[in-house]
């Protein structure tokens, strides 16, 4: 299997248990491989036939600044959930997120590092009246789903909770939002199919440790 690697990337965001960790920014450093069928990409020289690194960057970066993780094991599995909806030709994720000030004084940081194939998450498109609707992952803190909406069709989305869309494919492909709970968004495939994969973020009822 070939590899692409994105190594050392850099972003701060909220992420931990502790009450003070939910109150500010830390940094967080992300190395992500992708295994995957390059010899298409490295035949053609065409961008459309591999996965685009900087997007792959985006796509992290703002899904765990939406989402304000409190595990690192969940904002990996979500991420790995992420990348294989909005990329079809992936067929495997190895992700490692380092905190670096987690163990401030005792260690230099702490980190998850987990790999997941495409067949780890079992999902099959369903039919809908725009298209189909293939859900990923599914926990107590979110979903994460691809909707493939058909030539000719809309589709209007307003869902009870935050989440973070991104157009994988069709008009205004690459283009990342975060919409509010209860705001609507519209697509519209007129000209051509169009696909978009969703991290939903459910309420946290959990209360945070004041340590």
């Amino acid at each position: 299997m070939d590899l692409i690697h994105v190594n050392g990337l850099e972003l701060r965001c909220i992420v931990g248990l502790r009450s003070y960790e939910r109150k500010r920014e830390q940094p967080l450093k992300i190395d992500i491989s992708l295994g995957l069928d390059l010899s298409t990409a490295g035949r053609s020289g065409r961008i459309e036939d591999s996965v685009d690194y900087s997007t792959v960057a985006d796509q992290v970066t703002a899904l765990l600044r939406f989402r304000e993780y409190r595990l690192l094991e969940v904002a990996a599995e979500e991420a790995a959930a992420l990348l294989f909806a909005a990329h079809p030709a992936i067929r495997q994720v190895r992700i490692r997120l380092d905190k670096p000030e987690a163990l401030a004084g005792r260690a230099r940081a702490a980190a998850v590092e987990m790999t997941r194939t495409r067949g780890a998450f079992g999902a099959t498109e369903e039919a809908t009246e725009y298209g189909g609707r293939t859900e990923l992952l599914r926990s107590p803190e979110g979903i994460v789903e691809r909707l493939r909406i058909e030539t000719g069709k809309s589709l209007v989305l307003e869902d009870p909770h935050q989440r973070l869309e991104c157009i994988v494919g069709g008009p205004g492909k690459g283009r990342l939002a975060t919409v509010g709970a209860g705001v609507q968004s519209t697509f519209d495939a007129a000209g051509k199919e169009l696909s978009l994969c969703r991290s939903i973020a459910f309420p946290n009822t959990g209360s945070p440790s004041s340590e």
